[in-house]
């Protein structure tokens, strides 16, 4: 194998120049550069192991320099290691003390720490935080930064100098960000060692702090919004949650590496530039003896510069553009004439890289890495396509193909974003003074659009002019036009310098078995025989392989996942393509935020737009029908599978994909007994619908199991029971009552005591005293349930059309025209199965329908060993809670979502995760081990507790289908409301759940 090394490089080796050769105990730890150890030597334990280690390292720096860069355990036979290196990945997690999904890379190494691979299967659930003891403690500010990059630092200078204290939030234990990269409390300068980079940012700190500036580190943002006209900002940190109201407020998260997707990209070894300067500027130690660096851009040769001049070993640099070689004069005389210091700089690294004896390779990308378990060798491929290949033995490979901007608060709060076509991902929308739309914010630096460093911190005094002027406050505008030329110079410089590295667009990862999403082990072939079969969007796409669902919430798959689907062209592509953001922003522990809240009664209703929000193109439509169903949930997949069955050409039509609204964003519980708002003062309609319906939901969940039997699907149904608990005198009355009442209408359920609640689920808390046991109970999987009806539908000659927003439906004799925004069918018949959107399509007809949409959210813990085997709610308090088949625990209970004004979608509210969490883990203790890993909200049906099925009065051929506990009963309602198309009688029994209970 060629390693690219060169002979007199060699012969340095030979001669022991650079320190290349190291004693075994320090041969990953870097030596000279102005920089020695200062922090004590200190030992934990890994995985049995003693590990020696130096006092202020992080846990990911010690076990690198220990060679341990396996560390997540992201399968049986599966590791992950070391990636980002910033916390944004999740590939680094540890065990440390019990206490699991550590970010290895964002803890400190203490001694006696004692640490393991992050295995959900072993976890130790220790708790991971204290429960606060109310809620979060508000404070009220004129501006808040968020991020204490040359951006964040530059804008709380201008803030601070021109009278207002900024508050500078940053996940970070120091200010200076991903640029800064300030020396770890390991190591300390020599007199005269500290470099210009470090220099500049040290200065830069202290003049902030001492301006005044409230630096806040290891601080996160884990929610925004907006109220009243202010921004919220709900935080976390070591000691607990806050919540923060800002008048003016500057996103300077900044960006991470792009992802870059090719064979081997997730073993261990191999990770991003970034995370190898980190560990070798800030740490100063390097994860191998064998480090070959690729990518495309000058960062990658200063990381090489930075580990030669330590004693690494840099194998070789890969750049994909050929930046030796200028395409004209005026590329190298624009960059001199914009920046000299940069552009010398430049020339200074292209000459130290050649005479360091560092080969670098122009014109070549990095085509796979292979090893068992590790990264062991690396192929190279010329950009040019000649054939021309290198090879490499290494033990460590980054990866440096340019960045990503962080936007997910950005848009949590509602700001203008765009789809870079370049990478996929979302591109926030600015003004000149880097104002996002009409709010109270401002965004700088790499979360905005990468220029480095100088654009970075001209773009922060932009902005923090521009925010000082929103609060009233001015700023000279000889300054203000300063920082403005400061900027336009600095994106000259990065024109030219880009001019110089300009490179070829890689293609799309086309290899099946190349895994695009990292979380959860998704493929490109996977992904290809998604949209094999039509399927175009990413929610479509998540739905069936769970791409995006893991811990990075979508980072690092979206983009490639959408030029995959996209045949990679994603110039069309638009803002509601992407996945929507979701708190928390990062995971963060459950334990931490729950916070008791008031209770309520029955479901909060809001008013909804007439079509959920889509960005498809339609479908081609047929022009006429027997069936037409408006609504592809699992209602509507239903009643086109029994129809089709029954002989009815039947066309399914919807505004989104199938299983794409509130379907797909169904928890999946299987409910038989009452919830406790459905029963007693809560309850609507005084309880009596509610309690009609449960003959059918025992009913609907046999018709599940008999369907998963038939169609040989795997829709992982386990009905291994339901606990609805009870924890005093009074609710325990309330279960006795309700279980009465069940039993009345042929429900099997019964009230066990504490000893047979323990023995049954040992996780329930020991407050629980007796609890009502539904043995029918349990859950569904909705994401691989609808999908298989779907199929079968379509086997049986069901035609599913999407894209298609009703408009109008008319009567034309004997049939209905519907006319969409995109086409226009007739029909003998028509299903209004369209969910909390089924009022405006009753509407299109002439028709008032009693139904209205209820904004519900979910939440979902990252994975564990097996604790919770039924489903659970509570007697007194809005909660449902199962653990799903990989591990997830899925909370719910109908806590309120809000809608978003300007999408319609639904939204996320902070309050209802606080609450829903503090009853959760007042009922389960062992979520206080689990971090919460995303929310999600969908658009709930709110009726009276019962079905509305059947044919519309004075509407012949027109029916309505719709239910809350939908997915439950969507088989069945779907089955019934079919029948009664064919011509079947209607069983006399259902007569209670037509239209004419409301007279």
């Amino acid at each position: 194998m060629a390693d690219g090394r060169g002979r007199s490089a060699r012969r340095r080796r030979q001669a022991g120049e650079g320190r290349l050769i190291m004693p075994f105990g320090e041969r990953l730890r870097l030596h000279g550069g102005g920089v020695e150890p200062s922090g004590a030597a200190i030992a934990f334990s890994f995985e049995g192991e003693t590990i020696a280690a130096r006092a202020g390292e992080s846990l990911a720096a010690s076990l690198a320099a220990a060679g341990h860069l396996g560390l997540r355990q992201a399968g049986p036979d599966t590791r992950r290691g070391i990636f980002c290196g910033m916390g944004a990945c999740q590939e680094c997690l540890v065990e440390i003390d019990g206490r699991g999904g550590q970010r290895a890379c964002m803890v400190k190494a203490e001694p006696g720490m004692t640490v393991r691979r992050n295995d959900p299967q072993k976890a130790a659930l220790a708790p991971l935080g204290d429960p606060p003891s109310g809620d979060p403690r508000p404070e009220s500010h004129d501006a808040v930064i968020i991020g204490a990059g040359p951006a964040g630092l530059a804008a709380a200078r201008v803030l601070a100098q021109g009278g207002v204290r900024p508050i500078i939030l940053d996940e970070r234990d120091q200010p200076g960000g991903q640029y800064f990269k300030p020396l770890a409390a390991s190591q300390r300068f020599l007199s005269g060692g500290e470099d210009a980079q470090f220099a500049e940012g040290r200065r830069l700190i202290e003049e902030v702090m001492a301006l005044g500036a409230e630096v806040r580190p290891g601080q996160a943002v884990w929610q925004a919004g907006i109220e009243s006209g202010k921004v919220s900002l709900a935080t976390i940190g070591a000691a607990g949650a806050g919540l923060i109201t800002a008048r003016t407020v500057l996103i300077a998260t900044g960006a991470y590496e792009r992802p870059t997707p090719l064979p081997g990209w997730t073993l261990p070894g191999v990770m991003t530039t970034g995370a190898l300067q980190t560990l070798a500027r800030s740490y100063r130690i390097v994860p191998g003896a064998r480090i070959l660096i690729a990518g495309n851009g000058p960062l990658n040769w200063q990381a090489a510069l930075e580990i030669a001049r330590g004693g690494g070993h840099v194998v070789a640099v890969l750049e994909s553009g050929r930046p030796s070689h200028f395409r004209s004069v005026s590329t190298f005389a624009g960059m001199l004439a914009a920046d000299p210091a940069l552009t010398l700089q430049g020339l200074r690294m292209r000459a130290e890289l050649a005479r360091t004896g560092i080969p670098l390779h122009e014109g070549y990308r990095l085509a796979a890495v292979q090893g068992d378990g590790k990264a062991e060798a690396a192929r190279a491929v010329a950009v040019s396509g000649s054939g021309a290949e290198l090879r490499f033995g290494v033990d460590t490979v980054a990866l440096g193909y340019g960045f990503v901007p962080s936007t997910t608060l950005v848009r949590m709060l509602g700001g203008p974003v765009i789809v870079d076509p370049s990478h996929g991902f979302p591109k926030a929308v600015r003004d000149a003074e880097g104002r996002s739309g009409s709010l109270p914010v401002w965004i700088a630096g790499d979360g905005g659009e990468g220029g480095g460093r100088k654009v970075a911190a001209a773009e922060g005094e932009i902005a923090g002019a521009a925010m000082l002027a929103a609060l009233g406050r001015g700023v000279p505008d000889a300054e203000r036009a300063e920082a403005r030329q400061a900027k336009a110079r600095a994106l000259r410089f990065q024109r030219h310098l880009w001019t110089a590295f300009a490179a070829p667009a890689s293609a799309a990862a086309n290899l099946p078995d190349t895994i695009i999403c990292r979380c959860e082990n998704v493929t490109a072939g996977q992904i290809a025989t998604v949209r094999a079969s039509g399927i175009r969007d990413l929610g479509s796409l998540k739905r069936q392989t769970r791409l995006g669902m893991g811990r990075c919430q979508g980072r690092y798959c979206a983009g490639e996942a959408l030029r995959l689907l996209r045949d990679g062209d994603l110039s069309a592509a638009k803002p509601a393509d992407l996945f929507a953001p979701q708190a928390p922003e990062k995971p963060v522990p459950a334990i931490m935020l729950g916070s008791e809240k008031p209770e309520w009664g029955g479901h909060r209703e809001v008013e909804t737009r007439p079509h959920p929000p889509v960005a498809l193109v339609a479908d081609p439509l047929a022009a006429t029908c027997d069936l037409l169903v408006i609504g592809a949930g699992i209602i509507g997949v239903s009643t086109a599978l029994y129809a089709a069955r029954g002989g009815m050409d039947t066309v399914v039509i919807d505004a989104g994909p199938a299983n794409s609204q509130a379907s797909g964003g169904n928890a999946g519980s299987l409910h038989v007994q009452l919830l406790s708002w459905d029963f007693g003062q809560k309850a609507m309609a005084g309880g009596n619908p509610a309690l009609q319906t449960l003959p059918l939901q025992r009913d609907a969940v046999l018709l599940w199991k008999a369907l998963e039997a038939e169609l040989g699907a795997d829709f992982e149904i386990t009905t291994t029971g339901g606990l609805m608990v009870a924890e005093n005198h009074h609710q325990t009355d309330f279960l006795r009552r309700k279980v009465e009442a069940e039993r009345s209408v042929g429900i099997d359920v019964e009230v066990i005591g504490r000893a047979d609640l323990a023995r049954i689920a040992p996780q329930i808390s020991e407050r629980m005293v007796v609890a009502s046991h539904c043995p029918l109970e349990g859950k569904i999987n909705p994401l691989k349930a609808t999908p298989a009806l779907v199929a079968e539908a379509k086997r049986c000659g069901a035609r599913f059309s999407h894209g298609h927003a009703v408009k109008s439906i008319s009567r034309d004799g004997a049939r209905f025209t519907v006319t969409t925004g995109a086409a226009t069918i007739s029909a003998r018949r028509v299903v209004i199965a369209a969910g909390g959107w089924s009022r405006h399509v009753g509407a299109l007809a002439g028709v008032a329908l009693p139904i209205r949409g209820a904004p519900l959210q979910m939440l979902v813990t990252e994975p564990t060993r097996p604790i919770l085997g039924q489903l659970v709610a509570h007697a007194d308090r809005h909660l449902t809670m199962k653990q799903a088949a990989n591990g997830n625990l899925i909370i719910g209970g109908a806590w309120t979502a809000g809608t978003d004004s300007s999408t319609g979608f639904a939204r996320v509210l902070r309050e209802s995760i606080e609450g829903n969490l503090w009853v959760a883990a007042r009922t389960v203790p062992a979520l206080a081990g689990l971090n919460l890993l995303r929310s999600w909200a969908a658009m709930n049906v709110n009726i009276d507790g019962a079905p509305l099925m059947g044919e519309i009065p004075g509407a012949p051929g027109l029916y309505i289908a719709a239910t809350a506990n939908g997915y439950t009963l969507g088989p069945l309602v779907g089955r019934m409301t079919a029948e009664m198309v064919l011509g079947h009688p209607r069983a006399p029994a259902l007569d209670i759940f037509t239209l004419a209970r409301f007279g």
